[in-house]
């Protein structure tokens, strides 16, 4: 349960940012329409928690292998060259990660002592967020790196979804199946009624 936690607390802070972030835009869409006042702090509350939402799907993304990309050379390439090419991209992305928040470091730098306009919240935090969600997703990319390594053809590429729909559909219909045989041993007649 603790592993699970770790292994996708990106999807679980995006959720409850996402979930916050339409609360607000509902709390202000209410509140402009209704009673002709608007919390005009909702949207730059809004607009910061959109970016660590983003960036935790980017990383998110990282962990599952969802991020998007063009397979037909990997699928036409031997195994040992298609897993070179996914280590080599992961190696890329390290380094566009790296680059990037260096360029944020430096714009953070440069914020001194900046607020926003309305909560007054020093912009460098707010900027902090893209560096500190570049270093996890550079982390959960050496992880990818080394879980690479160790694949074999049968495992390269395989990834479990957050949420897997299949699986939750086989569930149904085990607990519709169940329910169904359980109904027909408390009322035998029924099947004959339905079969006419």
């Amino acid at each position: 349960m603790l592993l699970n936690i770790f292994y996708n607390f990106e999807v679980y802070i995006g959720t409850v940012l996402f979930i916050v972030i339409m609360f607000l835009l509902f709390l202000q869409v209410v509140s402009r329409f209704v009673f002709n006042h608007s919390f005009t702090w909702t949207e730059e509350l809004a607009a910061a928690m959109f970016v660590g939402m983003v960036y935790c799907g980017v990383s998110s993304a990282v962990t599952y292998r969802k991020h998007l990309r063009i397979d037909a050379l990997l699928e036409a390439v031997p195994f040992k060259i298609k897993k070179a090419l996914l280590i080599f991209s992961n190696v890329i992305f390290i380094g566009f990660n790296f680059y990037v928040a260096y360029l944020y470091v430096e714009i953070i730098a440069n914020l001194r002592n900046s607020m926003t306009s309305l909560l007054h919240i020093p912009k460098k935090y707010l900027y902090a967020i893209v560096p500190i969600m570049l270093l996890l997703t550079t982390i959960r990319l050496c992880f990818d790196i080394v879980k690479l390594y160790n694949e074999t053809p049968k495992t390269l590429g395989a990834s479990v979804p957050v949420i897997d729909i299949e699986a939750l559909e086989a569930e149904a219909k085990q607990i519709a199946a169940a329910y169904k045989a359980e109904q027909n041993l408390k009322n035998p007649d029924h099947d004959e009624k339905e079969g006419k």
